[in-house]
């Protein structure tokens, strides 16, 4: 039987909206999938660094791979402090994390730097947003390695260089970036209700969609911060 990660039951309701502040998640799982996540972005990294067009956005990949492995090392010593084993914690989720990075490889290297800023953003600020209900040590620890350091100002300089060079690349990467929000999404349905049998994200109630119409909002104010359109 599949485990719910987190016990809907308890989330306080205001009018029609459910608070991911307020749930209350299950420390193995919840941070095993952050893991599982952080680790696909460090390999979409990696790739990227691999096919960067030149030496400027070598360094600039490099930084983004070094913070995203740091971020990983920081979840694992999460599960790994409590005598959790990180394989196991991640196993349920490898997949469907798999599966994100395939999809965000896109068309080219221009679709694969936003995938990475896109789902990067949107997942830390879901993973942030329902960490309060972790116990305190957990909880803490958890926000020091979402918050610490982010690649969010190397990948933007990147994009911006890349759509000045290229400004027709606005329109299509505006395309991408709207595509890659509903697969986002999907990893959040799948933290909140886990998966069904197959290892599918099970559909959300809909009381969490305005919770997760807060994330929305803050990926479009990331995406005009580039000029392109949420």
């Amino acid at each position: 039987m599949t485990r719910q990660l987190l016990r809907q039951h308890r989330v306080p309701v205001v009018g029609d909206r459910v608070l991911l502040t307020d749930l209350r998640p299950e420390t193995t799982a919840f941070v095993g999938q952050a893991l599982a996540l952080e680790l696909e972005l460090v390999a979409q990294a990696g790739r990227a660094l691999d096919g960067a067009p030149d030496l400027e956005a070598r360094v600039a990949l490099a930084e983004v791979v070094r913070i995203h492995s740091s971020r990983a090392s920081a979840l694992a010593h999460i599960l790994e402090s409590d005598d959790r084993d990180a394989a196991e914690a991640i196993a349920p989720y490898a997949d469907a994390a798999r599966s994100l990075s395939q999809t965000g490889e896109g068309a080219d290297w221009y679709e694969q730097l936003l995938a990475i800023h896109v789902t990067s953003g949107l997942l830390s600020d879901f993973f942030v947003a329902a960490s309060g209900g972790l116990p305190e040590e957990d909880r803490d620890a958890m926000l020091r390695a979402l918050r610490d350091e982010s690649a969010h100002a190397e990948l933007v300089a990147l994009l911006r260089r890349a759509i000045e060079q290229t400004p027709r690349l606005s329109d299509r990467l505006a395309v991408w970036g709207r595509r890659l929000v509903g697969d986002a999404l999907l990893q959040m349905y799948l933290a909140v209700n886990g998966p069904d049998d197959s290892g599918r994200a099970v559909p959300s109630q809909p009381r969490l969609e305005p919770a997760f119409n807060d994330i929305v909002a803050s990926h479009t104010r990331r995406m005009d911060e580039l000029g392109l359109t949420a």
